[in-house]
């Protein structure tokens, strides 16, 4: 794809084939993310990691019950639904995938939750709201997706009102992929693509704070939170090696990216960092 605008098709492929689709209902319970474990916890209570990842996020947004708080990219809203519930934030997310706006608005009203969570369309680079109009923000590995994270992040700014919080999570390289070992490049370049990680290829976790200056922001904190999503990474790896390697023989692995996922990309674990980045947009 060009680094102009929103590979839509390239999403829809990552998210909506009926393997991804099993796999985030089934298996991650319609998150859309990894997960969180403290030093001593079992690596095999993904969903427990994944409430506790969830918890790391309204802590780090730090508002008061009743803040108005934009999801970027919010999936089936599994995420926007815990800080409405357990932080008494007012959530709007925004995601370009119809079906998963469809889906994050049944789940809330069959949770009861439909005051308290809103879902509407919108791409992150261009979003559909005033200047100001947050208190925070947030986006769950979904700046992953970015075609333009500069572009992305000047718009979450932008919407955020003077002393906003944003708060960034999810898997980024240790550095840029051009100084990356030449094997780990061949396998991770191919798998940004198909997994239409494109901002992946632009920010890493040696840079990822200077993009958040430029765009204006002041970084309070970028936590290298690596050591907490490895228990993950191992669990995933363990339970779906060889599902996979059954798919990938028999099967059309182009169905099961997200198997792909949890799997390729442990060989390559040692060039992947994840972080939480915290920043507020100065008051001044």
């Amino acid at each position: 794809m060009s680094a102009q605008g929103l590979d839509l098709a390239g999403l829809r492929r990552v998210y909506g084939r009926a393997g991804s689709r099993w796999f985030y209902t089934r298996v991650a319970r319609n998150a859309r993310h990894w997960g969180w474990t403290e030093p001593g916890q079992s690596k095999w209570r993904l969903w427990r990691a994944q409430r506790q990842l969830e918890d790391v996020l309204g802590r780090k947004l730090a508002l008061p019950a009743g803040a108005r708080v934009l999801d970027a990219g919010c999936g089936a809203g599994v995420v926007a639904r815990a800080m409405a519930l357990r932080f008494g934030l007012a959530v709007t997310g925004v995601d370009v995938l119809d079906f998963h706006l469809a889906e994050a608005a049944r789940l809330s009203a069959r949770a009861r939750m439909g005051d308290r969570t809103v879902f509407r369309f919108g791409d992150f680079h261009r979003l559909p709201f005033d200047d100001g109009e947050f208190d925070g923000a947030y986006s769950m590995e979904t700046l992953v997706h970015s075609y333009d994270p500069p572009r992305a992040l000047a718009e979450l700014h932008r919407v955020l009102r003077p002393g906003g919080r944003l708060v960034l999570l999810g898997p980024m390289s240790t550095g840029p992929l051009d100084e990356m070992e030449p094997g780990a490049r061949a396998l991770i370049e191919p798998y940004l693509d198909a997994m239409t990680m494109t901002g992946s290829k632009v920010y890493h976790a040696g840079n990822l704070s200077r993009l958040l200056a430029e765009a204006g922001f002041e970084v309070e904190e970028a936590l290298d939170a690596t050591p907490y999503y490895l228990p993950t990474s191992e669990a995933v790896y363990a339970y779906f090696r060889l599902p996979w390697e059954i798919l990938r023989r028999f099967g059309d692995p182009a169905k099961w990216l997200n198997l792909r996922s949890t799997v390729e990309m442990y060989g390559v674990r040692e060039h992947v960092a994840w972080y939480v980045h915290t920043a507020v947009k100065p008051s001044r």
